[in-house]
């Protein structure tokens, strides 16, 4: 073999390995980002939610004999932007926290949430979608609310399309007796100190 075929196939060897690499991030549904313009903006925003639909809960017992309930519902009301004109985007609009999935270890009533956030203008048109994934403290009761945060990650819409953006939100969220919630993200107003909660989880619910 000349050193030519040598070089050209090790040539070859590399890109498929690139391209490996390529199909495997695009698999695990990491965003690349695009090199250009940045812009990075603080986003605020305070959220007060009902219960709708309405939850209903189902229990099993765990792998490890404990007993869990899984909570399944959802939410929708009013999102107010708290810092206005921060980011190119009005955060004010209508909430829908839909296909809500929250499942609590009865014991240590740590749980995981699970659910598809969308937040609309007066017109009906999107401002973002994604979803919305929370570690949760407690349960929620007449004496204190259950405790979530977590993240979103959502994709930024103008005028209805989607514009290549994201939201990426740290978010705090209280659910009351009743299962109504009020949350917020950002850096204000002043944080709820929320506690940094972590679970491992198998990713099963009831």
């Amino acid at each position: 073999m000349t050193m030519q075929k040598v070089r050209r196939s090790g040539l070859r060897g590399v890109l498929a390995g690139v391209a490996a690499v390529l199909a495997a991030t695009v698999s695990a549904g990491v965003a690349v980002a695009m090199s250009g313009v940045p812009e990075i903006d603080r986003a605020n925003a305070t959220m007060r939610l009902a219960a709708e639909p309405k939850f209903t809960s189902i229990a099993c017992a765990g792998e490890d004999g404990i007993r869990y309930v899984t909570f399944r519902g959802g939410w929708h009301g009013a999102e107010l932007d708290a810092t206005p004109g921060s980011t190119d985007y009005s955060l004010t609009g209508v909430l829908t926290i839909s296909k809500v999935t929250w499942t609590v270890n009865t014991k240590t009533r740590r749980g995981a949430l699970v659910a598809a956030a969308v937040l609309t203008d007066k017109a009906g048109a999107r401002t973002y979608a994604g979803t919305l994934r929370l570690i949760t403290q407690g349960l929620p009761s007449q004496d204190q609310p259950a405790a979530a945060r977590g993240f979103l990650v959502a994709t930024t819409y103008t005028k209805g399309a989607a514009d290549g953006g994201s939201l990426l939100a740290n978010v705090e969220l209280r659910i009351n007796s009743g299962f109504s919630a009020t949350g917020q993200f950002g850096d204000s107003p002043a944080s709820l100190n929320t506690p940094d909660y972590s679970v491992t989880t198998a990713n099963q619910v009831c």
